[in-house]
């Protein structure tokens, strides 16, 4: 798996095994990364905590599911029919160099077909 850093977006280049008679396909993969948080948020953060550890515990955390990371995969080369894992994962470290940018829905530019 291959990875790039780009506009707060982790995007990787992966490729899956053939599983019977589905060959090996190539994909990328756009994951949203966390924003960093400030000592003062942290502290903050710390302290509610450690007050939600003094509640029931049938109360259920708000913000569990903001702490998920958004992420997105696309399938890449679909009309053409990968040989091997290997061969795919090439395609997939290919496409990855050609992105130059992420938009702010996760879509890698320059996806190709």
């Amino acid at each position: 798996m291959a990875e790039k850093i780009i506009n707060g977006f982790s995007v990787l280049a992966y490729a899956t095994q053939p599983e019977g008679r589905v060959p090996p396909r190539a994909f990328i993969e756009t994951r949203r990364l966390p924003k960093k948080q400030s000592q003062a948020e942290r502290d903050a953060q710390a302290a509610a905590q450690a007050d939600a550890q003094a509640q029931p515990a049938d109360a259920a955390p708000e913000d569990a599911k903001d702490a998920e990371p958004d992420s997105q995969a696309f399938e890449i080369f679909i009309s053409r029919r990968f040989r091997s894992t290997v061969e795919a994962m090439s395609a997939a470290r290919n496409a990855l160099d050609r992105i130059k940018l992420v938009d702010e829905d996760g879509v890698p530019d320059h996806l190709p077909e």
